[in-house]
């Protein structure tokens, strides 16, 4: 203990490396690495200045990267700018490819996520995700060859590296749900192989917890994204993950879809029980930490679903293929009925224009009719002429004579016009050959005096009423 507490810039001896895994197996490693911004004497009273540097802390945090020999490891507040340029190709020689989390409108991220991944493990990059706080990857690797095609088949690991707000509840919830509804956008199940890690910033007894453990109590009822706690599979516990002078707890996590992952080995957070208890009586960051989390890992194989797993599969696909059959049938309820619809609009419109056609074809007729009878009435009311040879052998007309009796009409006064204001109660006779070349002030002068003096109406002639009232 008294060696431990000396020196603060003399490191201890690191953490054993994680086991190798098997064949189709990966390890993973979390860690927090503090970005140089937040690290100072205000925010860390009780670290030695010289422990807090950059140039010292950013070789220890090589060196933890190193020792690992981790096949991903997800780090937090990566500040990008000390990063790029040497840190960034002291990683590459390990042999590891660093992805940065990135903003939507911004690009990278000045502080945020980063994922290392072995490129003698993974063959590449399968897609990306990047939110405000989460960042993943699909990582596909060559396992071992295939029974049918005797060639090596290709298996997709899902990597998401998270740092949930510290300082809002309420925005770790919304952050976990944006990862998980982001995550299942990638059409993943139960059978896909997805390792959530990272400072969640929260308690085993909190709600961020709680609902990944929910996920995990829901395995029963939907065979989506079921998660379990590496060390709690392990140890049966979380173990502690942060520790500033007078506060230690568990706020970085690694959890494994178990369905379809299982885990082999766990890396041990402390290196003895003397340094655990030495990091919680002086907390971090040290000379051997260089940051105020402790790193976590774990070594993850790929297993086959359980049989419940695989039926819960089936039943889960047979409701989606039932849902997509019922929607295609509502849709086609849908379509018959508007086509209907239309149809039956169609049909109602043709016949109003046919009734519309027939209509005026009837109209038409009836003003033909009219006219008819007008010309007829008109015909009928001419007077009769006759023509005879004059001496020289010339046709000439012979007009009837005014005041002959053939020429003399009986018009009903109340069929005029009732601008004319010509009302009569009586039959006027008139004489139809006085109605030539007329004007219309006769008109109204006739009608004016039949209606004034209708005495005159059996003695008087109108031939200007006449014409109106006959033509």
């Amino acid at each position: 203990e008294e060696e431990a507490a000396g020196c603060p810039c003399t490191p201890m001896a690191s953490a054993r490396p994680l086991q190798a895994p098997p064949h189709p197996g990966i390890t993973v490693v979390s860690w927090n690495v503090l970005a140089p911004r937040w690290c100072s004497k205000e925010r860390f009273p009780h670290s030695d200045v010289s422990c807090m540097e950059w140039n010292y802390r950013k070789e220890r945090i090589l060196e933890k990267v190193q020792q690992c020999q981790a096949d991903v490891v997800c780090l937090q507040e990566v500040e990008v700018k000390v990063w790029e340029g040497e840190l960034e190709a002291k990683v590459e020689s390990m042999g590891y490819k660093m992805v940065k989390q990135q903003e939507k409108k911004k690009g990278i991220k000045a502080v945020g996520n980063a994922i290392l991944y072995k490129t003698a493990t993974f063959n590449g990059v399968e897609f990306e995700v990047h939110r405000s706080r989460v960042m993943a990857l699909g990582l596909m690797r060559s396992s071992s060859k295939s029974p049918t095609t005797d060639q090596d088949a290709k298996e997709l690991w899902v990597i998401a590296c998270a740092h949930l707000d510290a300082t809002k509840p309420k925005h770790r919830l919304s952050q976990l749900k944006s990862m998980f509804k982001h995550l299942e956008k990638q059409k993943l199940d139960c059978t896909s192989r997805v390792v959530v890690c990272g400072d969640f910033n929260a308690e085993p007894h909190s709600d961020v917890a709680k609902t990944m453990r929910n996920r995990e109590e829901r395995a029963n009822e939907s065979p989506g994204l079921v998660f379990e706690s590496a060390y709690s599979a392990h140890w049966k516990k979380e173990p502690m993950t942060y520790s500033v002078k007078g506060w230690n707890g568990t706020l970085d996590y690694l959890w494994y879809t178990h369905s379809s992952i299982g885990v082999t080995d766990v890396r041990p957070v402390f290196d003895s029980s003397l340094q655990a208890d030495t990091i919680k009586r002086q907390g971090l960051p040290s000379a051997d930490i260089p940051s105020d989390h402790m790193p976590i890992g774990a070594t993850f194989i790929p297993v086959e679903p359980s049989e419940e797993i695989k039926l819960l599969i089936k039943a889960k696909a047979d409701a989606k293929e039932a849902r997509s059959r019922a929607k295609a049938k509502a849709k086609s309820v849908s379509c018959e009925r508007k086509r209907q619809r239309c149809t039956k609009g169609g049909i109602i419109a043709d016949e109003r224009k046919a009734s519309s056609k027939s209509a005026r074809k009837r109209q038409l007729k009836l003003e033909r009719l009219q006219k008819n009878r007008n010309e007829k009435l008109v015909k009928g009311n001419e007077p009769a002429r006759k023509t005879r040879k004059s001496k020289g052998g010339t046709a000439k007309s012979n007009k009837t004579r005014p005041g002959s009796c053939e020429s003399w009409v009986m018009v009903n006064g109340k069929s005029s016009d009732d601008d004319l204001e010509a009302r009569t109660n009586e039959w006027v006779i008139i004489d139809a050959t006085s109605t030539m070349d007329v004007d219309d002030d006769d008109l109204k002068a006739e009608a004016e005096v039949l209606k004034t003096k209708p005495q005159y109406a059996n003695s008087v002639l109108f031939p200007a009423l006449f014409r109106y009232l006959t033509y």
